[in-house]
């Protein structure tokens, strides 16, 4: 159900007018000047429009991305949202803008000094919840050549921090050379898992180097004890109150011994180790209480050389380790693998991101791990969207060049009234890019530079290019949501536009 909310900003201050009482002009007060010597209650701002979910948008604000630290993070981008704050991510560090242009941006660096501690990946942003407060949680792989004579090393940098101001609540950092050995790195962080209520992070990193070679490994951090644990040989997929499921390839070719393993985070210890036969077997995302992998193995026809593929997608429930194994709905055709996003709350949704989605999708109860609808491209009626996010209900995507949403329970349509960053007429600027006015019907509104999104804090919408298209966003919160556009060809300060989208509906 879409309820409006009124979290975090107060409502604007009224004046109060005290009356000196009823004794007439000749009653002067405790101030001995006939006023009350009280002082007015400053105005404090409006509060931050909110739809729990979210099912309009229009654009807000849009950012140029080397404003986080450097060209080094030109490749790295993303974009996130926790609470009230859009965020821009990069291998430099973390940007926090606020939605309604309420406070001054911040500024959190991956590395105090970058001379030696050098950031060669990061994971997206994680939205968290420590004791009532939004929290970023935010994870980055990185090489330390800071020890004296001692070999470079590879570690993983967990930071937890405050999304108002971008200040560290915590921080706990992995040294990789204590699994791999000495000159151990880290490489790509390919996937992430969270525990919202406990700020618990898992990741799964690429090993490289030092004397114990590994295909995957998989850090834990707990922002309680402020301690990281490396689980070697296995891919993180989800992480609840502690526990971690992750999966652990085949090794070799045309192997089957490829499992799915449940783990102790604190300790690393793995507890249970479900074989799963499957030639390949990857991550594939998370809900609020289940893990999700996709597996596939395949068969060829000596006779016919056709071969048979069995792709499969398991729902694995973090606290009990059990699994329900879902079957996808096409013929067997092709080996394609999942990816999921979970609605931080109640639902899954999953479709084959291989290839853009274009497959099938698949509508999944994160409280029982079951498959709740789904189709695929060949249906007759329906266009199979590339899904960008998900929360509360809602999924949120693109088909047909257009975007969509989708109620995560049935996987119904939901009639949009509006095009993200469309409600109003572009206008071509003399830079080449195009920027929304009002519609000629209606009058141009007052811009305080100040106060505005459009033009506060660095933010300039002539940077949003409404010809690239219209895009759903990447991360979405009640009070909105962000995605990252390509920069326009003219210009050649920035790689990406950081572009925030407030709700309408």
């Amino acid at each position: 159900m879409q309820r409006p909310t009124a979290k975090a900003v107060a409502t604007a201050a009224t004046l109060i007018v005290l009356l000196a009482g009823c004794g007439g002009a000749d009653d002067k007060g405790s101030g001995g000047d006939g006023k009350s010597g009280e002082t007015p209650p400053t105005p404090q701002a409006p509060p931050v429009a909110a739809f729990d979910p979210p099912k309009d948008f229009t654009t807000a604000s849009a950012f140029g991305a080397p404003d986080v630290v450097g060209v080094e993070d030109m490749y790295s981008y993303g974009a996130g949202m926790v609470g009230q704050t859009a965020l821009l991510s990069g291998d430099g560090g973390l940007k926090g803008y606020h939605i309604a242009a309420q406070r001054e941006p911040w500024t959190t660096p991956s590395s105090e000094s970058p001379d030696t501690i050098k950031t060669t990946s990061h994971s997206k942003p994680m939205p968290l919840t420590l004791d009532g407060k939004d929290v970023v949680g935010i994870v980055y792989s990185q090489s330390n050549s800071g020890g004296g004579t001692q070999k470079a090393h590879g570690q993983v940098l967990f930071q937890w921090l405050d999304a108002a101001d971008g200040k560290k609540i915590a921080e706990a950092t992995f040294d990789a050379s204590s699994i791999l050995g000495p000159g151990g790195q880290t490489g790509n962080i390919y996937a992430e898992a969270y525990d919202a209520a406990t700020g618990q992070i898992a990741i799964a990193v690429d090993p490289d180097g030092g004397s114990k070679p590994l295909d995957d490994l998989t850090v834990f951090a707990d922002p309680k004890t402020q301690k990281a644990t490396g689980i070697p040989g296995v891919a993180a997929a989800g992480v609840l109150n502690g526990v971690v499921v992750a999966g652990k390839a085949s090794r070799g070719t045309n192997a089957t011994d490829s499992a799915i393993v449940v783990a102790d985070g604190a300790t690393g210890k793995i507890s249970k180790t479900i074989p799963t036969k499957q030639n390949d077997l990857n991550t594939a995302g998370h809900g609020a209480k289940r893990a999700y992998l996709s597996g596939s193995t395949y068969q060829s026809d000596p006779k016919t050389a056709a071969t048979t593929y069995n792709n499969v997608l398991y729902s694995v429930d973090i606290a009990t380790g059990a699994v329900v194994e879902i079957k996808p709905a096409l013929a067997n055709t092709k080996a394609y693998f999942y990816k999921c996003l979970g609605d931080q709350a109640a639902a899954v949704v999953c479709s084959t991101g291989a290839n853009g989605g274009t497959d099938e999708i698949v509508g999944i109860d994160d409280t029982t791990g079951k498959k709740a609808w789904g189709y695929t491209s060949e249906s007759a009626s329906r266009v199979v969207p590339i899904v960008s996010a998900a929360f509360h209900g809602v999924i949120y995507g693109q088909a047909q060049n257009q975007p969509i949403a989708l109620t995560a329970t049935d996987g119904q349509d939901i009639p949009l009234a509006k095009v993200p960053g469309a409600s109003s007429t572009p206008t071509q600027s003399a830079s080449g890019h195009w920027s929304p006015t009002p519609d000629a019907s209606t009058t141009a509104p007052s811009i305080d530079p100040a106060t505005d999104p459009a033009v506060a804090w660095g933010s300039d919408l002539s940077l949003y290019n409404n010809q690239l298209g219209v895009r759903t966003p990447d991360a979405v919160t009640q009070y909105g949501g962000a995605y990252l556009q390509g920069a326009g060809g003219n210009d050649f300060k920035n790689e990406k536009i950081l572009v925030t989208l407030k709700p309408t509906a």
